[in-house]
């Protein structure tokens, strides 16, 4: 099972998430990264299927990035959020088809 954490205080956020990977009853890996950096105040913590997280942030990081090249200043964290939410509804409604 999957776990992420993450917790806001005044001044203050603690984001932690395990790092292994397994499938059933089996560990494949035990040193996931499941965090990942947007930008230096901002990170994502994701969890599910291997291929399909690892894909979805890097999308979401590298669309922060290209936000903040091509306009000069980066996403607020609201507008991350907002962005991101509206991408996996996307990703959910599309669904594999079946």
């Amino acid at each position: 099972m999957e776990s992420i954490f993450g917790l806001v205080g005044d001044g203050f956020a603690v984001v932690a998430a395990d790092t292994s990977a397994v499938h059933s009853i089996l560990v494949h890996k035990s040193n996931e990264d499941k965090i990942m950096v947007l930008d230096s105040h901002k990170l994502v913590a994701a969890s599910g299927e291997p291929g399909d997280r690892v894909q979805f942030t890097e999308y979401i990081q590298k669309n922060v990035a290209l936000y903040q090249f091509r306009n000069g200043i980066p996403l607020t964290t609201a507008a991350a959020a907002n962005f991101t939410r509206g991408e996996l509804a996307t990703a959910l409604r599309k669904g594999s088809g079946v």
